[in-house]
């Protein structure tokens, strides 16, 4: 069973009652989250990247760390794997529109970028950000996947997710890819990242999820472009020219010719604040930093882990690993048990939610009286957060109107 976040608080009352129930959730937006049991034991990664405070292992000659305003972040080798550095790698928070590498990661391989598709009215009338589609009018995917990475289209996320044959199923397909990665702290809710209750990341994830999408050259392409154009309102005269119009990318790195930027992705929501996925190569070498409630200047944030990373890569000792996929073809594990996650540098293995899973586990002898009670209290929490959410999104709505016609700000 899965309670909204919303939900978990008033069960904290039972718990401190003493009563013989656990829960397990993800963090409510905007807190750390409790441990989940993929990192309890032993973190995913190694077992430095477990607490929520910064580690890095300098060398004598390496350069000071620079100060960094975010919450959470990675620095990381995408070649070798290796973590540089980094801070609460697996705290749990809202990852806006950097969950879009995970749609993009998981779609990509599934859907012919000349395939047609006709976009629906659910798909134009998505709340958040959008490129600009129109519903009934025709796109390839490959206008998609550019709306995607490049305007951060939330309209562009739930074409691609219903020209793969709808929500639910690249939802499933999104979480098994979460699994296989190892990336055991993400659960996607929707296709855009877009603020919802129980859609959660980690700095640590977006790591991963990032590395596996660099080493494909359909995603690294789209996530390096700058300028593209995309396809206007169909016309209404037979024969006539569908016009178009220029789409940038929102990431400032690529736009201001950062040294070495190949993207990747920004994000934005009120609950998430901002996020950041970036990489960067430089003589062969080339770094991933992901970002989570950045209260800096994105583009400086990103810019200031890079160089220092570039420039001290072979000056630290990693505090952890970016770890490897899961064999596909092994034998899957039983989801109610969990799914194995191996231990970093040969330690005690840990065990994580199952697939379609994450956050909820209740043991012990409930009485009925005890659950109708919680599920009565947990139906007034979601509503009372659905009023939260409708306040938020319509905050989100109107700066968006008051930003139109303008270059959209780095997310």
């Amino acid at each position: 069973m899965r309670l909204p976040r919303t939900a978990a608080a008033t069960l904290a009352l039972v718990l401190a009652a003493g009563l013989p129930v656990a829960l397990v959730t993800p963090a409510a937006a905007g807190s750390a989250a409790a441990p989940t049991s993929a990192r309890s034991a032993d973190p995913v990664g190694g077992p430095l990247l477990g607490t929520d405070q910064r580690v890095v292992r300098p060398g004598p000659d390496a350069q000071k760390m620079p100060k960094v305003y975010a919450t959470t972040w990675v620095l990381a080798n995408a070649d070798t794997g290796e973590v540089l550095a980094a801070k609460g790698a697996h705290v749990q928070r809202p990852p806006a529109s950097t969950l879009k590498t995970l749609t993009a990661l998981t779609l990509l391989p599934r859907l012919d970028p000349e395939q047609v598709y006709t976009a629906t009215y659910q798909d134009a009338s998505v709340e958040g950000s959008h490129v600009g589609i129109v519903p009934d009018a025709t796109y390839t995917v490959h206008d998609l996947w550019n709306g995607l990475f490049l305007q951060s289209g939330n309209d562009a996320a739930s074409a691609l997710a219903n020209a793969n044959g709808g929500w639910k199923k690249s939802l499933r397909q999104m979480n098994e890819q979460a699994r296989l990665l190892q990336a055991y702290d993400t659960y996607a809710v929707n296709p855009s990242g877009l603020d919802e209750p129980d859609q959660v990341s980690s700095a640590y994830d977006l790591a991963l999820i990032s590395r596996a999408g660099l080493q494909r050259e359909d995603f690294a392409a789209y996530a390096s472009t700058i300028e593209a154009d995309f396809p206007g309102r169909m016309p209404k005269k037979p024969g006539k020219k569908r016009p178009t119009y220029k789409i940038y990318t929102q990431n400032r790195l690529l736009l201001h010719g950062f040294d070495g930027a190949i993207g990747v992705k920004t994000g934005y929501t009120t609950n998430a604040g901002r996020t950041y996925v970036g990489a960067a190569t430089r003589d062969g070498r080339t770094l991933i930093v992901t970002l989570m409630q950045i209260t800096e200047p994105t583009e400086d944030a990103a810019a200031k882990l890079l160089d220092w990373g570039f420039a001290n890569a072979d000056k630290v000792t990693p505090v952890g690993v970016l770890v490897d996929p899961v064999d596909p073809d092994a034998p899957p594990s039983d989801p109610s048990q969990g799914t194995v996650a191996p231990a970093a540098g040969g330690g005690d293995v840990a065990v994580a939610a199952g697939p379609g899973s994450v956050g909820t586990s209740v043991t012990g002898g409930v009485p009925g009286w005890l659950w109708a009670l919680v599920l009565g209290l947990a139906v007034l929490a979601a509503v009372a957060a659905l009023r939260v959410r409708a306040t938020a999104r319509s905050r989100d709505r109107d700066q968006e109107r008051r930003q139109a016609g303008t270059f959209p700000p780095i997310g």
